[in-house]
């Protein structure tokens, strides 16, 4: 019996033929250069797919299949929090000997997944880690399954399966400082909520509700302001909260650049904080120990969720727990204080 020959492997050439384009096309289709046409590199990306293509090994690095680069996806508002991930990310990648690949991923754009997977082709990443609203894209989710890459997420709605995840009990922390305010006797506590889609936010905001339910107080729809983690969007909720005939005593913003809105509007309005306003944030970002009064907040680790999540793609361990929760402690500043009488 003869012995059977190993499939052949797809190669460029054949996605040149298959989408009826140059190699030189599907080449710079791949490397995500600029100068294609739209329906050009549409055209060349689901050639690929159908074909199922995948880079060829021999390219990628002397020292097996690797490629010693760590990949960081995000689609976030706030620079800071990109910073950290980072941050937490380079410190684990430079321990191993691996390197940092931050990608910005517009899921705005129409051909955003073809130019991910032009992305994930040219890479060849090791692992990539994903932070809210990524972890949490169907779409994003199955091309990284497809292209067999491996991938850890920060706080994402769901367990994936097989899949490493780092996070804050966000709820809880929500919970905690929502305590903190009626224990300074604030009875009329609004809240900024972030944006829908982020787990993370729909965590904070399920925690704010609990907390008042549990307190006994009744939450309004004029106590709840919409924001999208952006400064600006904080101070327009905090002027909507503000404006009604019964303002709130104390104001919780889903994230610190909302909170530094907030006290941006109330300042404006002559308001001071705490006396006649509490304003209290999350995440504990640098903004919220230069502002004046210092900004009461919920400190998470991110830098250490995201290097711990490098460090599961860098050295796996099939023993170790998929979840990891990290934990979470509140810092109190100037911000808040006794309710106003």
């Amino acid at each position: 019996m003869g012995l059977t020959r190993p499939p052949r492997a797809i190669t460029i050439d054949d996605v040149a033929d298959k989408a009826g384009v140059s190699a030189k096309t599907v080449s710079r289709v791949l490397n995500n250069e600029p100068n294609v046409r739209p329906a050009k590199r549409e055209l060349v990306m689901k050639a690929a797919r159908d074909l199922g293509y995948r880079p060829n090994p021999a390219a990628r690095s002397l020292a097996g299949s690797r490629s010693f680069l760590i990949a960081h996806l995000h689609d976030n508002p706030v620079p800071e929090y990109i910073t950290a991930v980072n941050s937490g990310i380079y410190d684990a990648c430079r321990a191993k000997g691996y390197f940092l690949l931050p990608e910005p991923v517009d899921r705005s754009a129409p051909d955003f997944l073809d130019r991910l997977q032009s992305f994930l082709m040219t890479s060849r990443a090791d692992g990539v880690v994903l932070t809210p609203p990524l972890c949490d894209d169907t779409d994003i989710l199955a091309l990284l399954k497809d292209s067999g890459t491996a991938y850890a997420s920060l706080s994402p709605a769901r367990q994936p399966e097989k899949t490493p995840v780092m996070r804050l009990d966000d709820r809880l922390a929500a919970i905690e400082i929502v305590k903190h305010l009626v224990e300074y006797g604030h009875k009329r506590i609004a809240f900024i909520a972030g944006p829908i889609g982020h787990n993370a936010s729909t965590g904070r905001r399920e925690g704010y509700l609990d907390a008042m339910a549990e307190a006994g107080l009744k939450v309004s729809p004029d106590l709840i302001a919409e924001g999208d983690y952006s400064l600006r969007s904080g101070l327009e909720a905090a002027r909507k909260l503000i404006s009604g005939d019964k303002r709130p005593t104390a104001i919780f913003a889903a994230n610190d650049d909302m909170a530094v809105g907030a006290m941006t509007a109330l300042m404006a309005e002559g308001l001071q904080i705490p006396r006649d306003i509490s304003v209290a944030g999350y995440d504990d970002t640098r903004l919220a120990s230069a502002v004046w009064p210092p900004l009461t907040t919920i400190r998470q680790p991110v830098e250490d969720m995201a290097r711990r999540a490098a460090e599961r793609l860098m050295t796996p361990d099939e023993n170790a727990p998929l979840e990891e929760v990290f934990d979470f402690e509140i810092i109190v500043r100037q911000s808040t204080g006794p309710a106003a009488t």
